[in-house]
């Protein structure tokens, strides 16, 4: 419970601190792309729910890799889709595209 109250917390001040909207060039219909990071410590939340329970941790280096604690460190104890990731914390938004974030975050790109 506390992991996941920690785990909530830093996905709202990552979604406060992480959350752009920018325009596209004029077009005859313009529509706004969103970008959202997601921490280490939000990626664990989707690990645990998708990937493998004891998952406290997620980073993002090119792939999704879900880690526990093992008591002298982390653990790798499954993959997880990047882009089955964005989806699962923003479902109502339509999925672009991922990148690389700083510190092996993942941001996510969506239209709104």
């Amino acid at each position: 419970m506390p992991r996941r109250v920690v785990a909530l917390a830093v996905a709202v001040l990552a979604c406060l601190g992480g959350l752009a909207a920018f325009t596209a060039p004029a077009q005859a219909r313009s529509t706004a792309v969103i970008e959202i990071v997601d921490s280490p410590l939000s990626l664990g939340e989707y690990c645990a729910a998708q990937v493998d329970i004891r998952s406290i941790v997620g980073f993002y280096n090119g792939s999704l890799g879900c880690y526990r604690s093992n008591g002298t460190g982390v653990a790798y104890v499954g993959s997880g889709s990047p882009s089955a990731a964005c989806q699962y914390y923003m479902p109502g938004y339509t999925y672009i595209s991922h990148a690389q974030g700083p510190s092996q975050s993942l941001i996510c790109r969506y239209s709104a």
